[in-house]
């Protein structure tokens, strides 16, 4: 029987099929998507060995927090027109790499503790992009319908995700200190993944270049 991190890990798999599949046919910011999953897949499927050995990869879920925020922003960097948001990407990117530095060594140790305070300040950014590139899409309309959209996809799957996750987040500490809802919190992350993951799959088989008049 498979666990919830093994579905996650399977369905990664899939995304990641598709696309390899269509790397040719994709946008710039899609090929980055791509990319950003090949990172995740082998991470995950890293980390769960770790888990099923029974050793500690807080240190894997640090890399991965940071190699996200990465691939994610510059995904937005390419879907974004607008120059000073661009700038406004670059220089996220800037703050949540020296503060992923501070955090490990200092706060949240890379070797013992999962990189909460990082997930949580990426999670802000990736609200706050995703809610300008809606409105981008609003101001600039596409003659294309919207469920053909990669940009949308994506978008949606990012906005689901990073609320739910930084809801997630936040309530840990809530959950911990009145012993209850672990089994929740797990179904609940993993739902969330679980969507993000579907969405970004759908985003990467309909994404074509000849289609996509946006920056890529």
């Amino acid at each position: 029987m498979f666990n919830l991190a093994t579905i996650y890990i399977l369905i990664l798999a899939g995304v990641l099929m598709v696309g390899l599949v269509r790397y040719r046919k994709l946008t710039v910011p899609f090929k980055l998507l791509t990319i950003c999953i090949i990172f995740t897949f082998v991470l995950e499927v890293i980390g769960e060995f770790f888990a099923f050995n029974n050793k500690n990869n807080s240190f894997l879920s640090h890399i991965e927090s940071l190699t996200n925020y990465f691939f994610y922003s510059f995904t937005f960097f390419y879907l974004f027109e607008n120059k000073q948001i661009r700038k406004m990407i670059l220089i996220s990117i800037g703050i949540v790499c020296v503060f992923f530095i501070i955090n490990a060594l200092f706060i949240q140790s890379f070797k013992k503790i999962f990189p909460t305070n990082v997930l949580l300040i990426s999670n802000i950014f990736y609200i706050i992009f995703s809610l300008l590139l809606f409105k981008q899409m609003l101001r600039n309309p596409s003659n294309m319908s919207i469920i053909r959209q990669s940009i949308f996809w994506f978008n949606t799957g990012i906005l689901i995700f990073s609320t739910t996750m930084f809801l997630n987040l936040g309530l840990i500490g809530y959950y911990a200190e009145h012993h209850w809802g672990k089994g929740s919190l797990y179904y609940f992350w993993a739902g969330s993944v679980y969507t993000f993951g579907i969405l970004i799959g759908f985003s990467l088989l309909i994404d074509n270049k000849k289609a996509n008049t946006y920056n890529g």
